[in-house]
């Protein structure tokens, strides 16, 4: 049997806990323009399963009815969405568009409709053709699904799509939108004075999963086996994950990798190892890299504490002003680095930070 887990980014794992109530909510809420999960953003940190979350949205919406589109933004994204809007079009619906003038590709579809040999510029636009297309699909009782994943700040492009989208629900039209990102974009996105309407979509915060959840999923991988791990060991092993997803998958994969020696005393420390090493090359290291020097003095002054962190003693550490931890603290909860959990206390979003800028300072020698 295959490693039934996937620490893969962009991946949907076999094993997906705790997010399956999100799915269904959003797949039951197809054709219902009263639902409030017709548009829905996803937020959450790195590694908290967006994609694979939108991945098990794209399969549970695998019906004849409904189109669902996976789109990652980026300079193509309009383009993007006429491709494959155009893509899955079926071979008896051709015979209703538009005769086709041309057709060019570049990074997507530039579809060039027209009915007379001489039309208004305005039909070049991503507005006029992409509301061509869905037109078609609405005739057909079609629903449509927008799955937009790792979205960015607020781009033209991201601007141009997201008003088409408004003036489909304005229309009634059968469309849906679930847009995943990190916390910041999506805040930066919300205090766009174009997209305001977003504001009243469905927000949805992944969370880590209950540890109790992943103890009794892993007991049920692991355990039964001729070459189980011990169940202690699968106990400690879910304890370790701290709930986060992306550890999850990592745990489990070693664990799962391991298995023929599972019963080593010294097995569970030898996944961490691999495990934390992974989690700080592709997550930690992201994270620390987008933070500004001061940013990193106020997580320096955060790691001295094993746990939860006092803000008055990272200002009495630092020597500064009451204003300027303020300022420092709500930037970095802003951007998903760290969480209030009490008054005057946060602590880090991410499992193991503490350990990632003790071994960062001791790199740098500091």
């Amino acid at each position: 049997m295959s490693n039934p887990f996937n620490p893969s980014f962009g991946k949907r794992p076999a094993h997906f806990y705790g997010r399956q109530e999100i799915t269904r909510a959003i797949v039951s809420a197809v054709g219902d323009e009263n639902s409030p999960w017709q548009t829905t953003l996803i937020t959450g940190i790195r590694g908290s399963g967006k994609t694979a979350l939108l991945s098990d949205i794209k399969i549970s919406l695998d019906n004849e009815d409904v189109i669902s589109l996976y789109v990652v933004p980026n300079d193509a994204i309009l383009d993007s969405i006429l491709t494959q809007l155009y893509r899955q079009l079926p071979k008896k619906l051709f015979d209703s568009m538009p005769e086709l003038k041309s057709l060019s590709i570049n990074l997507g579809v530039s579809i060039d409709l027209e009915r007379d040999k001489k039309k208004p510029n305005f039909t070049e636009s991503f507005s006029y053709q992409v509301m061509e297309l869905v037109d078609i699909y609405m005739k057909q009782n079609k629903h449509i699904v927008f799955l937009i994943d790792e979205a960015q700040k607020h781009t033209e492009d991201m601007r141009v799509f997201i008003s088409t989208y408004q003036d489909f629900i304005m229309r009634k039209y059968s469309v849906s939108m679930v847009l995943a990102g990190l916390p910041l974009v999506i805040s930066d996105i919300l205090n766009d004075d174009v997209l305001t309407f977003l504001r009243r979509a469905k927000q949805v915060e992944l969370e880590n999963i209950e540890l109790m959840l992943i103890e009794h999923e892993f007991k049920k991988v692991f355990l039964g086996k001729s070459n189980s791990p011990t169940e202690e060991n699968v106990q400690k092993a879910a304890t370790a994950t701290f709930g986060y997803p992306y550890l999850i998958q990592l745990i489990g994969y070693y664990m799962w990798e391991n298995i023929n020696t599972s019963k080593n005393p010294g097995i569970l420390e030898d996944v961490l190892l691999i495990s934390k090493a992974e989690l700080f090359r592709n997550v930690h290291k992201l994270i620390y890299a987008d933070l500004s020097n001061k940013d990193r003095d106020f997580v320096y002054a955060m790691s001295e504490d094993d746990g939860l962190s006092s803000v008055a003693d990272i200002g009495d550490r630092m020597q500064k002003t009451k204003n300027y931890i303020s300022l420092y603290r709500d930037r970095l909860i802003s951007a998903g680095v760290i969480k209030p959990v009490g008054h005057g206390l946060v602590s880090f979003c991410y499992p193991y930070t503490n350990e990632f800028l003790h071994l960062k300072r001791q790199e740098l020698g500091s």
